[in-house]
């Protein structure tokens, strides 16, 4: 690695590369609720920390950010003293990094073709991002080639959904169908896998668990609704949005009925190295 800071390009954006129509509808919910996604995604502040401890980056060292969002990831590695650049695809969450972070380099780019040279980075963080992207094993090549030997990538994923939330996927996807083809996510399964192959050494995986009690089902509803059930109910005519809450509710009663609610925020930890 240099000892000067690394540059990127202004903008390596969408359509980048094949699948870019799927990667665009991934992204898009973060381009449209920039301002609203640490209220919507109440996790991510803890994840970013938890992510930067698991790293363990030296002040002073150079650390790159990859799908940076709100930037959870960025704030803690600055509070450890570190030279933080930090790249997302989606313009809106660009522009708020940019002026909630000064302290950092901020630019939007596209994770499956990072613009710089190799070896620039000691470390590299990716929160939830192989949740969203339509090609994890050419986004980790990706960090794969610009970590130096020796660096270090920390990754999160959503952990498995529990037996006891499967109703309400099932719901969900009866109201908003995927469409074919429109996502290659990987499972913290495949991701051991894609870590492999990509060419990464001293893979370890931890479970994070969050669990949080919730009171009924008017309750649920009002947690969900205010981080992530508006994105989808605007979307939907008014007698489908009235079919789906009745459903909903059905499905929380009988939950709680049934040994109570407990929202569960799991997250799975991805540490590894470049030997």
């Amino acid at each position: 690695m240099s000892a000067e800071s690394p540059t990127p390009p202004e903008h390596s954006g969408p359509g980048t590369g094949p699948g870019s129509g799927a990667w665009e509808r991934s992204w898009q919910w973060f381009e449209d609720h920039a301002d609203q996604y640490e209220e919507a995604v109440v996790q991510a502040a803890d994840l970013g920390s938890l992510l930067v401890d698991l790293a363990d980056p030296a002040p002073a060292s150079r650390v790159l950010d990859v799908g940076a969002g709100s930037g959870a990831v960025t704030r803690a590695a600055l509070a450890r003293g570190c030279v933080v650049t930090a790249v997302d695809v989606a313009p809106a969450m660009v522009r708020r990094l940019a002026r909630d972070f000064p302290g950092a380099t901020v630019c939007r780019m596209d994770a499956r073709q990072l613009g710089f040279v190799g070896g620039s980075f000691g470390t590299v963080t990716a929160g939830y991002l192989l949740d969203i992207v339509d090609d994890p094993g050419r986004v980790l090549g990706e960090i794969h080639r610009v970590l130096a030997p020796g660096g270090r990538a920390a990754l999160s994923q959503q952990g498995p959904i529990r037996a006891c939330w499967h109703w309400l996927r099932e719901l969900a996807e009866e109201f908003w169908p995927a469409p074919p083809k429109a996502n290659k996510a990987a499972t913290p399964r495949d991701t051991t896998t894609l870590l492999t192959e990509a060419g990464f050494a001293g893979i370890t995986q931890r479970l994070v668990e969050d669990p949080q009690p919730v009171p009924g089902a008017s309750a649920l509803w009002e947690r969900l609704y205010a981080q992530v059930a508006a994105v989808g109910i605007e979307w939907l005519p008014p007698e489908r949005a009235a079919a789906f809450l009745r459903r909903f509710m059905a499905g929380a009663e009988h939950m709680q009925a049934h040994g109570g609610i407990v929202l569960h925020r799991d997250a799975v930890l991805h540490l590894c190295s470049v030997p």
